[in-house]
């Protein structure tokens, strides 16, 4: 429990630096990047967590973890279509393209990506639907493999949101480097536990 709330607090004080940065509420824009630091670093880093020794459910009964899952993805979803909609409406104000930056294809692979996992995640939570065509393990197992690639895709948006014109004339070199490092680390480890869990790697 202890790890799980030095996770919190560290995420929590990169959440807390991209609001000091982006002011929200003083642009449309500054919608963006709050919502979907809140949503992926924030919020879906600890969905993922949440069946974790180091999650913030630790120690609750398994189907407790499972509507808290479910929860949090719902306000993941509903925070990351705050986001959505506040850049892409930002751009049609200003007359700017869609989707042309690495930051806007890969944010907009992890967005589909995302909708895709949160529609599958009803075949996880009742894997006897699909029984007659796939085994409840392997459904799980897909759900997890495809979770933690959904989640990769969406740290490495963060991180081309960081090498962004705007985070880069606005957040110091410490603060780069240490976001940075955060959503690396961050991939590091999801992807080895739901490797090691799903994938037959060893612990």
């Amino acid at each position: 429990m202890v790890a799980a709330w030095v996770r919190v607090g560290v995420v929590g004080v990169f959440l807390s630096y991209v609001a000091w940065v982006a002011k929200p509420g003083s642009s449309l824009f500054s919608w963006h990047p709050v919502c979907m630091t809140l949503a992926f670093t924030g919020l879906m880093t600890e969905a993922v967590f949440m069946f974790s020794k180091s999650g913030l459910a630790a120690g609750r009964v398994h189907s407790t973890k499972i509507t808290a899952h479910w929860v949090v993805l719902i306000l993941v979803a509903t925070v990351h279509g705050v986001g959505f909609a506040a850049i892409y409406y930002n751009k049609e104000l200003n007359n700017k393209p869609h989707f042309v930056s690495w930051h806007g294809c890969v944010g907009l692979a992890a967005s589909v990506l995302l909708w895709v996992q949160l529609n599958a995640g009803v075949f996880a939570k009742y894997p006897k639907l699909l029984k007659s065509i796939m085994q409840v393990k392997t459904v799980k197992a897909n759900h997890g493999l495809f979770g933690m690639f959904m989640f990769t895709t969406s740290m490495v948006t963060i991180v081309l949101g960081l090498c962004t014109t705007w985070f880069q004339d606005n957040a110091s070199r410490l603060a780069f480097y240490s976001s940075l490092g955060l959503h690396i680390l961050l991939v590091l480890i999801v992807g080895k536990k739901l490797l090691t869990k799903y994938g037959g790697i060893p612990g």
